[in-house]
């Protein structure tokens, strides 16, 4: 048998957990229900069953979260739950890890709560995008918050020991009771025109009656609306409102809300001295690298003989120059060369043209010669004239003209009878 294929109890129980604590939707889950088997611990955590009238499930609260309750839980008590749920790995049981607990009555609230929460995130108010980024080193910050509140001294402690240089300005806030948030959004408009670089939105923890002015609508889209970032910082770490959601920072706490929104003046004097003798070392390697290249240019070999700085480049002018004179010379050599191939050619050219000449000539001679009356004569023919004209009829003479008569090796007068 292949006892490698099977495993242990334990490992299927915690295999079981992590495929809890990764799903996202088990994290953070609202509940309602009725308390049955409560089983108070002396460390302080509750144990108890949540039930309905068809299922139940095992719960237990932290002392942690215990301590903040406002009431003593109690058999049959209707509640709404925020918690998660995971495995408990001993006895692979699953059960709710309860973060807060309301009593009924406070239901509606709960349920108003959710509404308004999916309206605004399906809206886009929530979205990372338009979050706006808190300035690392501010020069004033604003606080809204109760003017005698605990927060705001919390708040005020710790960022003025952290960033004393920053100017922090309270600006009072009715921060519970009805219609507060009114007074809470008039003060957000107002100091939103002020310049400052952060507005710091603060109180402390409370349950859901008590906070509700921050779940409110209209507070929540003027705090979209502001072109300085927020900061929200209302409640304690287990109390989320509206305002956390739609703000660009939330911090759990006041006191947190101060470590978000200044920088630690001792961190950034250490960071500074860390640089000043990353400054002081690296100058130093310059310095001594210069040095060292001082050293090698005295002792170099160019700055002892300077003349061989220049030497070289003397030898290649000459070189150069040398170069050019023969350029020079063989192209005048070339041009000569060139004159008396051309003076020859056109020479050439002259005397064929001349003989052409001749050959027409004397073709024109033997054309001219072959027409000449003369030649005619030669045969025989003679020219009849008469006071220098030619007669070309019998009719053009008369009896008695006197006319001459041209032979080809002279001329002879005669009378016409």
């Amino acid at each position: 048998m292949d006892t490698q294929k099977y495993i242990s109890v334990q490992t299927l129980n915690k295999y079981i957990k992590a495929k809890f604590d990764q799903d996202a939707s088990l994290r953070n889950i609202y509940i309602t229900g009725e308390i049955s088997n409560f089983r108070p611990h002396p460390s302080g955590h509750l144990y108890f069953t949540l039930k309905d009238d068809h299922a139940k499930i095992s719960a237990i609260m932290f002392y942690s979260n215990a301590k903040k309750l406002s009431f003593q839980i109690a058999n049959g008590m209707k509640v709404y739950i925020r918690a998660f749920v995971s495995v408990y790995e001993p006895n692979g049981e699953y059960q709710l890890y309860v973060q807060s607990l309301e009593q009924d009555g406070l239901g509606k609230l709960f349920i108003e709560f959710e509404n308004l929460k999916k309206k605004l995130s399906n809206e886009g108010l929530f979205d990372q995008k338009h979050k706006k980024p808190i300035p690392k080193y501010p020069k004033s910050i604003a606080v809204l918050a109760a003017k005698n509140g605990d927060a705001v001294h919390d708040f005020i402690k710790i960022a003025h020991d952290r960033f004393p240089f920053a100017r922090i300005i309270l600006f009072p806030i009715p921060v519970q009771g009805k219609n507060a948030y009114l007074k809470i959004i008039e003060a957000l408009k107002r100091v939103d025109q002020l310049g400052f670089d952060i507005v710091v939105i603060t109180r402390g923890g409370g349950n859901i009656e008590e906070l509700w002015n921050f779940n409110e609508e209209a507070l929540a889209r003027q705090i979209f609306q502001c072109q300085t970032p927020i900061m929200s910082a209302v409640g304690h770490e287990m109390n989320f409102t509206i305002c956390d959601f739609v703000s660009d920072m939330r911090a759990a706490t006041p006191s947190e809300a101060a470590l978000f929104a200044t920088p630690d003046q001792n961190e950034l004097k250490k960071h500074l001295d860390g640089l000043q003798q990353q400054l002081k070392y690296r100058i130093n390697q310059y310095l001594k690298i210069q040095q060292q290249k001082l050293v090698r240019l005295k002792h170099s070999y160019f700055l002892n003989t300077p003349e061989a700085l220049y030497s070289h480049e003397i030898l290649r002018v000459t070189h150069l120059k040398d170069q050019l004179f023969y350029h020079f010379k063989m192209f005048d050599m070339k041009v000569y060369q060139q004159l008396l191939q051309y003076q020859e050619l056109l020479k050439q050219r002259m005397d064929q043209n001349i003989q052409k000449q001749n050959y027409k000539t004397q073709h024109l001679i033997v054309q001219l010669d072959a027409l000449s009356p003369l030649k005619i004569m030669q045969r025989g023919y003679t020219l009849i004239k008469k006071d220098e004209q030619l007669m070309k009829s019998k009719d053009d003479v008369k009896t008695d003209d006197i006319i001459d008569i041209q032979f080809y090796d002279g001329i002879k007068k005669a009378q016409i009878k």
